[in-house]
């Protein structure tokens, strides 16, 4: 899917494909791609967002583009959770696997814990809308030549959906049964490379945008240490908000308040200017054993974070 460096297309190489995945994988762990865990491609407004955004590492670029429906934001990522999660774990069963994949309206629904309500069948045309419609662009730079592509983050879809009159005034209403998408090459080529990470299921009940940037982020970077941590402005790159940092700091310490983050916590170092964010485990044996490993300081450095309890 990437290098080190934002994304690369490049050959598919899977050696096992069909015709046409079924995601019909009973029991699966949710999958997440290591790319949209680093760089925020997706928007955190739970409105229309139709701002382009640019993120830069070293001489390369990265650009998120929306379309006219808006860019794709974090719930829309869900889709593409689901069906990665679904091709891996079929991969790992030595299922053959395609980059076009065939949904379940309703197993996606219950999958991702939003519930079987008409308007969860609706919103899924809106997402796929918005997948499809926002385009990623990179740049290579090589001397003086700079090379530029653009790719969505899937290729296309298809919906099979059924019309019927509901309630006493038989009004027509139209129902989703289910939907085929074809990933990216990028995509593609990142699940065939297992450049994924095992994310909490707990992570589709996050319903703030922010919460599930941070847990990513977690996932990511904490990952299995005790702690871990960064300077707020560059968590805020990451996270993808453009709020001024004391609005920032404000959601940081309601996320600290409300503790919902899927087995890391967050706390700030306010001794630091500016604050640096610390990411740790809610596991308090190995917490514990980290900072008494190390020496007295990291205890004592610890104690004085602005975190659950004391916020």
């Amino acid at each position: 899917m990437v290098n080190q460096a934002f994304v690369n297309e490049g050959e598919i190489m899977d050696p096992m494909q069909g015709d046409l995945f079924i995601c019909d994988v009973a029991n699966w762990t949710v999958k997440d791609d290591l790319v949209s865990m680093d760089v925020p491609i997706f928007s955190l407004s739970k409105g229309k967002d139709s701002d382009i955004r640019q993120y830069k590492r070293g001489d390369r670029v990265l650009r998120v583009i929306p379309s006219g429906v808006g860019a794709a934001t974090v719930f829309d990522k869900d889709l593409l959770i689901y069906a990665m999660s679904q091709v891996i774990a079929a991969r790992n069963q030595g299922r053959p696997v395609t980059k076009e994949v065939e949904i379940n309206s309703y197993d996606f629904l219950i999958g991702t814990d939003r519930g079987d309500g008409r308007n969860s069948f609706e919103s899924i045309v809106g997402m796929l809308r918005r997948l499809k419609g926002t385009t990623i662009e990179t740049n290579v730079p090589t001397g003086n030549v700079i090379q530029t592509t653009g790719f969505s983050m899937i290729e296309k879809y298809t919906i099979l959906s059924e019309k019927k009159r509901v309630g006493k005034n038989g009004e027509e209403v139209s129902r989703i049964l289910s939907f085929t998408m074809t990933f990216s090459d990028w995509a593609w080529n990142g699940m065939m490379d297992y450049e994924i990470l095992t994310l909490h299921r707990g992570y589709f009940k996050l319903a703030k945008p922010i919460e599930r940037r941070l847990y990513e982020i977690a996932r990511k970077f904490c990952s299995d240490k005790a702690y871990w941590k960064i300077n707020i402005d560059l968590l805020a790159e990451k996270v993808g908000t453009s709020r001024q940092r004391f609005k920032f700091r404000d959601d940081l310490r309601d996320v600290i308040r409300n503790d919902c983050l899927p087995d890391y916590r967050i706390a700030l170092d306010v001794n630091k200017s500016p604050d640096d964010v610390v990411f740790y485990t809610k596991d308090s044996a190995k917490l514990a054993k980290a900072l008494l490993g190390s020496n007295s300081d990291a205890l004592i450095w610890f104690e004085s974070l602005l975190k659950k309890g004391n916020v």
